[in-house]
């Protein structure tokens, strides 16, 4: 049974990867191609980055169904159980939410509040692990990046 359901996982969420990559590759079109020494231009990483995802997707995808070919002889329909789907919809909510006020509010509110949103969203009840645990990670980072690598963050 829990292979089952791993498989199903491994689905789901390459199946959700490459949602995203192909939304990535739309926007990416739309980036403007300045002529440089190199081949690489301003879209090289974005699209290095999309085919990476794509083919780890894919291996994902793969390896869950060879998982349920393996354990039932055929690929059953696949949907998120639950409150899966609606966990998935408000996650994907809450990043759009951090995008819009990653700027007019600043990095580390913005970010300690949909670091903790995100943890309790996926399960964490415990308040030790949802207070202290994205305090460390925010403020590692947003010092790694201001001091360390001298990039602004708002």
């Amino acid at each position: 049974m829990s292979e089952f359901r791993h498989s199903k996982s491994d689905i789901l969420i390459g199946g959700g990867l490459l949602a995203f990559c192909a939304f990535g590759a739309w926007r990416t079109l739309l980036v403007r191609n300045v002529h440089s020494g190199t081949v690489a231009g301003p879209s090289f990483v974005p699209w290095l980055m999309i085919g990476t995802v794509v083919l780890l997707a894919l291996v994902l995808i793969g390896r869950g169904v060879r998982q349920q070919v393996a354990a039932g002889g055929g690929v059953k329909a696949i949907r998120p159980e639950g409150g899966a789907l609606i966990k998935i919809v408000l996650f994907a909510l809450l990043l759009v939410a951090y995008a819009a006020a990653f700027y007019p509010v600043g990095y580390i509110p913005s970010t300690l509040v949909t670091f903790v949103a995100g943890l309790w969203l996926l399960g964490e009840r415990k308040i030790l692990h949802l207070l202290v645990f994205p305090c460390v990670m925010t403020l590692g980072v947003y010092y790694a990046f201001t001091e360390l690598l001298s990039v602004w963050l708002p």
